[in-house]
């Protein structure tokens, strides 16, 4: 069989910048993990980032060019593309639960669940920007989210896929950086030919390697221990809950070192990695002095500041957990290796010693490690995580589509598709569902009946000229056209709607109870009754209702005669008489029925409650 062939379209490119060193790691992705094909871990020689931070570029560039050299003098192809990752420095966090009502029996797909992961991140850029100080100019980037749980008409789901209801729902946690961190990663990268294709948060990373999603049920804390910050996780309940930092890690440790053996920082690095190994150590001081000094007597004398180090970490990780210690603590980062470290973090959070343990290349079951056993240590294990993050949400480069006429510049997604595209340009995911209008559901003459509202009229998307759906692929160059999907019109409906159904002339009109005019509107819930006009004869002691006049030898109590249409009417019986008696003598065609009705008394509009006199002149017209 001939020798597999590699490049960069068959790989993947990870960095994980760090405070102390660069690690690259290319690997191929295969049907169950990768297969390591080559890595490279570079120190600064310069302290040129602090607590995570890049503070000298060209400094820092240079650390990234001699891992890109040595990686493509080993796979002998250029490396171009590159997933990188961040430190929480300055990190904000929001979690934001994003609701949707479902259409009635529509079936929830990808689409549907990404729409409201997409919705939850916007909504939490939100959030961060009308609580960050007005005077704060600076712009944060959400570098990461993760999902917290899924809802179905109030009720946890762990997928909704599949499901029906009325409404969907889904908790985010949306992870941001400032501007400043995440532009100084990408002027690195410009400076020695890299493109970022995938960008997340370090603890996002660790996480997807050391704490899976079969392990989330477990309360489970993520410490990433570097140089200059400590990246925390709280896994629990199915999903990441929390992400955290402290600023600070294994460099106060080395700064103490530098005061009390009088040596340089890269010195005091070297003096305290050696504690691992229980032997003496020997330096030279910056008087070109030889030194000796036994480990145990080093270790003693950093105690107090792994104390301090792992006191902040442990508050730090209560805060995120709600001041409950979690089951157990794994640890990663060159930094978790300090000694007394693990031990002194099990006491802070009242765990026994072995729940709180490191974790290194040989936990991690995706990586096919190879023979080579460098970079093997848990210094290796979130660069690990950046390549299983990029894997599975491939690919963020910078590339130019145009919108309805508008050229964006916006970070790809690889396979970078309609909806993806919309998302990074925070264009509403609702303006591409449209909504049939309202139902109207009411009870007429004891049976139930639906007016149904308007069909509504989804989105219109082309691409370079041909019609497309939010699946489509886009790429660089291409013209985007989207008219927003329009919503259906509710349903109207109003009684005189359904009154040509019964072929009687003279009915009557109950909405809810109370008598009613063709006019008059429906509402969901409203009880209509539709029957034809019948005079019930009055009690002994009163005259019968007529529409002729009263004959001789009645004596009505106040009687009052006025004139409906030009016939003449006796309103008899009562001591007043309002506009709403005159349907007790009179009886309105509604077959003749066109628009609304309008009544006037004595050539002016009037209300039902209107006060009768005597000689009134009343019309109906439609």
């Amino acid at each position: 069989m001939p020798k597999k062939v590699y490049d960069e379209n068959n790989t993947l490119f990870a960095l994980d910048i760090g405070t102390r060193s660069v690690i690259g790691l290319v690997v191929e992705a295969q049907d169950r993990g990768f297969k390591l094909l080559a890595q490279c871990m570079v120190e600064h020689q310069h302290r040129a980032m602090l607590d995570g931070q890049i503070h000298d570029i060209p400094r820092v560039a240079e650390a990234v060019r001699q891992v890109k050299n040595d990686l493509e003098k080993k796979l002998k192809f250029n490396l171009k593309r590159v997933a990188i990752a961040a430190a929480g420095r300055s990190l904000r966090t929001r979690v934001c639960r994003i609701e949707q009502e479902l259409i009635e029996d529509m079936e929830i797909d990808a689409i549907l669940v990404n729409s409201l992961e997409m919705m939850g991140v916007q909504q939490a850029q939100s959030l961060l920007e009308q609580e960050i100080n007005s005077g704060d100019k600076e712009k944060f980037y959400c570098v990461g989210h993760s999902l917290v749980g899924y809802y179905l008409n109030d009720y946890p789901m762990a997928n909704l896929i599949g499901h029906r209801g009325k409404k969907a729902a889904a908790d985010v946690l949306a992870t941001f950086l400032p501007a400043s961190v995440v532009n100084g990663l990408y002027a690195v990268l410009s400076r020695v030919g890299l493109e970022p294709f995938y960008m997340t948060l370090e603890p996002i990373a660790a996480c997807e390697v050391v704490i899976p999603e079969q392990l989330r049920l477990l309360n489970l804390a993520l410490v990433d221990v570097g140089a200059g910050t400590s990246d925390i996780a709280i896994a629990k309940d199915g999903a990441i809950q929390a992400y955290g930092m402290v600023p600070t890690a294994g460099d106060e440790i080395s700064e103490l070192i530098v005061e009390s053996c009088m040596v340089d920082f890269l010195t005091a690095e070297q003096i305290k990695r050696s504690l691992a190994e229980g032997k003496d150590i020997k330096y030279r001081d910056i008087l070109g002095t030889e030194m000796t000094v036994s480990c145990q007597e080093m270790i003693t004398f950093i105690e107090p500041a792994v104390e301090k180090l792992a006191r902040e970490i442990a508050d730090h990780i209560l805060h995120l957990n709600s001041k409950v210690s979690p089951k157990s603590v794994l640890c990663v980062g060159g930094g978790s290796q300090v000694p007394l470290l693990t031990e002194k973090l099990a006491q802070h959070l009242g765990l026994q010693q072995q729940r709180v343990a490191i974790r290194n290349r040989s936990n991690i079951t995706v990586l096919q490690a190879g023979k080579k056993k460098d970079i093997a240590g848990p210094e290796g294990v979130t660069v690990v995580g950046i390549i299983a993050m990029a894997a599975k949400r491939m690919n963020q480069n910078f590339i130019s589509i145009t919108v309805n006429g508008q050229v964006f510049s916006l970070f790809n997604t690889w396979n970078l598709n309609v909806l993806n595209a919309l998302a990074l340009l925070e264009y509403n995911p609702r303006d591409l569902i449209g909504y049939n209008g309202r139902d109207i559901r009411f009870i007429l003459n004891g049976k139930s009946k639906t007016i149904y509202g308007g069909l509504a009229q989804p989105a219109v998307i082309t691409l370079n000229g041909k019609p497309a759906n939010v699946k489509t692929p886009v790429k660089d160059g291409d013209i985007l056209q989207v008219v927003k999907a329009v919503n259906g019109s509710d349903a109207v409906a109003i009684v005189g709607n359904f009154l040509a159904d019964y072929p009687v002339d003279s009915l009557i009109c109950l909405l809810n109870g109370q008598p009613v005019t063709p006019e008059k509107a429906i509402n969901s819930g409203d009880v209509l009754e539709i029957r034809p006009a019948v005079r019930e004869p009055l009690p002994d002691h009163r005259e019968k209702r007529s529409f002729k006049e009263a004959g001789p030898g009645t004596k009505p109590l106040n009687p009052v005669r006025v004139t409906v249409n030009d016939q003449v009417i006796n309103l008899e019986g009562k001591q007043e008489y309002i506009l709403i008696d005159i349907f007790n003598y009179y009886t309105v065609d509604t077959s003749k029925a066109r628009g609304v009705v309008q009544i006037t008394r004595n050539g002016e509009s009037a209300e039902y409650t209107d006060l009768l006199r005597d000689g009134d002149q009343i019309q109906i017209q439609w």
